[in-house]
């Protein structure tokens, strides 16, 4: 059986792409008066099939590291491989109790910046399978991998990779003030022999959190701020 990895880059819908603090129109202002719970919990066999139907969406298919579209067989060979694998944490994304969408990290080596290389560190992933979900929620996706990261985790940096053509999470990290590295060119294979995609590649060091994240939260509209504080991590 042909292994094809699910692990995500990072996938953000159009809809739920951050901007600057600014007056709330009186639809959104509805939608977000009362802020949701933000639950994490590891991917069990509950949420199997609904996760490989959000996995085979084209416009989260085309953001993988791979964007052949997955088998039940191949996601159960996927799923007994995350379950031995010490390094990989793979969260679904419950908003209001509800299941919207998946947060993964995978412990990964040094990452060479503009100074030197890092400690060992942890790359992270995402992407919303669901249409009808909270305003506000890619952001929340943001803070959630940060905190639970630096927080939780302790670990001393965050590694990201953002496909080029992904322009709402490319504004997400920027907003986020994510340090830029040095973007790498990936062939595609499963297309057009000679086809290859720009990967952009991000980074944040656990102190630059530390220090920036009220900052950062103060420039998020006021019920970004509010909704991050009911985010929680089930391990």
């Amino acid at each position: 059986m042909t292994y094809i990895p699910e692990t995500p880059k990072q996938v953000i819908p159009k809809q739920v792409a951050p901007k600057p603090a600014a007056p709330l129109s009186k639809a959104t202002s509805a939608k977000t008066k009362t802020s949701p719970s933000s639950q994490f919990i590891p991917l069990n066999e509950t949420h199997l099939e609904t996760v490989l139907g959000w996995r085979n969406l084209p416009h989260i298919r085309e953001n993988m590291h791979s964007t052949d579209e997955i088998s039940w067989q191949q996601h159960l060979s996927w799923f007994e491989t995350l379950k031995n694998n010490a390094g990989k944490q793979f969260f679904v994304f419950m908003q209001n109790q509800r299941p919207i969408g998946v947060l993964n990290f995978t412990l990964i080596g040094p990452i060479k910046n503009s100074h030197e290389l890092t400690a060992p560190c942890i790359e992270w992933g995402c992407y919303i399978g669901e249409d009808n979900v909270w305003p506000g929620s890619g952001l929340l996706l943001e803070i959630a991998a940060l905190d639970y990261a630096f927080i939780s985790k302790n670990a001393a940096t965050l590694y990201a990779e953002v496909l080029s053509s992904n322009q709402s999470v490319l504004k997400m990290h920027k907003l986020f003030q994510y340090e830029t590295l040095e973007d790498r060119i990936d062939e595609k294979p499963e297309k057009k022999e000679g086809t290859t995609v720009t990967v952009k590649r991000f980074l944040y060091q656990q102190k630059q959190w530390l220090t920036k994240r009220e900052k950062v939260l103060s420039m998020l509209p006021k019920q970004i701020g509010a909704a991050a504080q009911h985010i929680h991590f089930v391990d």
